[in-house]
């Protein structure tokens, strides 16, 4: 089925360029009724679908609810994001993450710093550091006689238009792992997982990874009634304590919730980085000396260091899979900052992108990459058309295995079973807000770009009326 669908989509490479555009009518009322139904009026949502050639019929239709309507499209703006560095850096790009020395070792010491440059990574993870640092091993350094210098400068004339202020988070939950901010040197996607377990009368903080030299302290109140929505209601404090790093847990939290687990956003990458470097060097046998040996610190990395080591990250294919199917902010952040530099210069390059294409978005708005925002703008009509478009490029494939399936997997698994199987499509939530972007092949075999956009009070109802519109693509009906 998934064959199919690759051969079918890659075709209209060949056919759309030459094809006109079908000719548009609007929903049928009982599509559009299905919103109405649950709360959300017809100026709430907007709504575009557009077949991509080959058509399977003479005269083709496309459909329309209010589609040039701009609305916030939350984390469907990473279908734009993901595209655009698929054009910009291609689909083979690697991140990579130096470890420079100023000379060779000599008789296994490393007689000065040990420099680590990163470039970006998104998905750097502790197991990337740990055989990173084995690799040093095995050419020979035993001995570290000089600091670690951590050099996270591939940002750093971003990083003011990127801060998240703790007493400003848009949600007023900034220790959700989601506000991950970039960071030329992440690790671990700039979060970690925390399980909170009921022993006795009190709550007890324990971490999935974390290490050896980290403290978590639960400061956590039990409290009675049902298990609610606690997760944005708890604070994280990160203190440091010589050398050692206290995480400190508060809030309330149900008793009936029993174990529950919270990703938790880890603001100061660089402890994150220095207590694992000491903890992985020495368990790798190696040692530090001199009177500089063993601290880590921040600097630059200079000109003419030697790359002992060069750990390369995965592929912008595989990246883009991670940041679609998951929903992954940060990681498009990242995307976001390698392709144009600062939020402000990939809002200007997306736009004049997409006006080369032929999509009228000159009124539309990329705060950012990720869709962490209340002020994007797009509009459902130009997200089809934008979608058409991603399908007759070569790397297509690449893009269209970057979205969840329908039923199976990412963050629609066990969503929209009703056309499981036959739509890949990514979504957006924010509260009052809903959304939907992608494709779907109808039991005729054509193939559709879709949009729906929903902003209202009831947009957290939106799921059923959003699958009956899928569905009744997928019948085919009337079509």
């Amino acid at each position: 089925m998934t064959f199919v669908l690759l051969i079918g989509l890659t075709l209209a490479q060949f056919s759309w360029a030459n094809t006109p555009d079908p000719t548009t009518r609007a929903f049928p009322s009982a599509v559009t009724q299905s919103f109405v139904k649950k709360g959300i009026a017809n100026n709430e949502f907007t709504a575009y679908a557009l077949p991509i050639a080959p058509f399977v019929k003479r005269n083709p239709q496309a459909y329309s609810h209010g589609s040039t309507q701009l609305v916030n499209p939350a984390s469907v703006a990473k279908v734009f994001t993901t595209g655009l560095a698929l054009q910009a850096l291609e689909s083979t790009y690697r991140f990579k993450t130096g470890f420079h020395v100023g000379a060779e070792p000599v008789d296994g010491v490393l007689n000065g710093a040990l420099y680590i440059k990163g470039s970006g990574d998104p998905a750097f993870l502790t197991g990337d550091l740990w055989s990173s640092l084995r690799q040093l091993r095995t050419k020979g350094v035993d001995v570290i006689n000089g600091p670690v210098v951590l050099d996270d400068s591939a940002f750093s004339e971003q990083m003011p238009s990127l801060g998240l202020a703790e007493d400003d988070a848009f949600d007023d939950a900034p220790h959700r792992a989601y506000h991950a901010q970039p960071d030329a040197l992440l690790m671990n996607f700039g979060a970690m997982s925390i399980d909170l377990k009921l022993n006795e009368n009190t709550l007890v903080v324990v971490p999935e990874e974390a290490p050896r030299g980290w403290a978590f302290v639960s400061e956590v109140n039990l409290t009675n009634g049902g298990c609610g929505a606690w997760k944005n209601g708890m604070s994280i404090d990160f203190a440091k304590s010589g050398q050692n790093v206290v995480v400190t847990v508060k809030g309330n939290y149900p008793r009936k919730c029993g174990q529950s687990r919270l990703p938790i956003r880890v603001p100061v990458q660089d402890w994150l980085w220095e207590s694992w470097v000491k903890e992985i060097w020495v368990q790798l046998g190696g040692k530090f000396s001199g009177p500089q040996g063993g601290q880590v610190i921040k600097g630059i990395t200079p000109v003419n260091t030697i790359a002992l080591y060069t750990h390369y990250g995965k592929p912008i294919s595989d990246l883009v899979k991670q940041i679609n199917k998951w929903s992954s902010n940060v990681m498009a952040r990242h995307l976001e900052l390698a392709v144009a530099g600062t939020p402000e210069l990939f809002n200007q390059q997306m736009k004049e992108w997409l006006r080369t294409q032929g999509i009228a978005s000159q009124d539309w708005f990329f705060e950012n990459g990720s869709g962490l925002s209340r002020n994007t703008r797009i509009d459902a009509k130009g997200l089809t058309e934008f979608l058409r478009y991603m399908a007759t490029r070569s790397d297509f494939p690449d893009f269209l295995a970057s979205f969840p399936r329908a039923g199976a997997d990412g963050t629609l698994n066990r969503r929209v079973n009703n056309v499981a199987g036959f739509a890949y499509l990514k979504t957006g939530s924010l509260n009052g807000v809903r959304s939907l972007g992608g494709y779907l092949r109808d039991r005729e075999g054509q193939m559709w770009a879709v949009g729906i956009l929903v902003k209202s009070p009831k947009a957290w109802d939106s799921w059923v009326p959003m699958e009956s519109l899928l569905e009744f693509l997928y019948r085919a009906e009337s079509q």
